[in-house]
């Protein structure tokens, strides 16, 4: 066997990495990822610029919900497309769950990259520039991508054991 078995799903040492199921299937989830940041940060940045008493991690949950919502509605669809027998009403509050914990991750990644550009651990008067907000919390994708990739791949749209009989 050289690659891939249809039949069998076996992959061997030889298929190519980009070929290989989970691979594909890592892609497609940072691609919705990607459409998902610019859902969460693109609403980020409106608030920030326009409504800016509120504070800065109030308009990043709402972002963030905004787009778990987007992430899950096309990693449904289209990366866990497989998975899509498993009920709505159970896998969007898994997902959602999840994603709770990778937004914990993100903010406390954000803030810390907050006091490393600021020099301030509180910002008392006010909310830091957009930018900086902005920067700081792109700063933690990468470690987050990991975390909501597994839970999702793992835990989300796990394919159910079969009953035993």
């Amino acid at each position: 066997m050289n690659s891939l078995d249809i039949n069998s799903g076996e992959i061997s040492s030889k298929t190519p990495l980009l070929q290989r199921p989970g691979v594909q299937q890592l892609i497609k989830f940072c691609l919705v990822g990607a459409t998902s940041t610019v859902v969460d940060k693109g609403v980020l940045w409106v608030l920030l610029k326009f409504v800016p008493a509120l504070p800065w991690y109030i308009s990043a949950t709402i972002s963030f919900c905004l787009g778990v919502t987007n992430g899950f509605i096309w990693n449904r669809r289209w990366t866990f497309h497989e998975h899509r027998s498993g009920a709505v009403k159970e896998q969007y509050p898994k997902f959602f769950a999840s994603n709770v914990v990778g937004w914990m991750l993100n903010l406390s990644i954000t803030k810390f990259f907050l006091v490393i550009f600021t020099g301030q651990v509180l910002h008392k008067s006010g909310n830091p520039a957009p930018f900086l907000v902005i920067t700081a919390s792109l700063c933690a994708i990468p470690i987050v991508v990991v975390w909501n990739f597994a839970a999702s791949k793992y835990w989300t749209f796990r394919t159910p054991k079969p009953a035993a009989s």
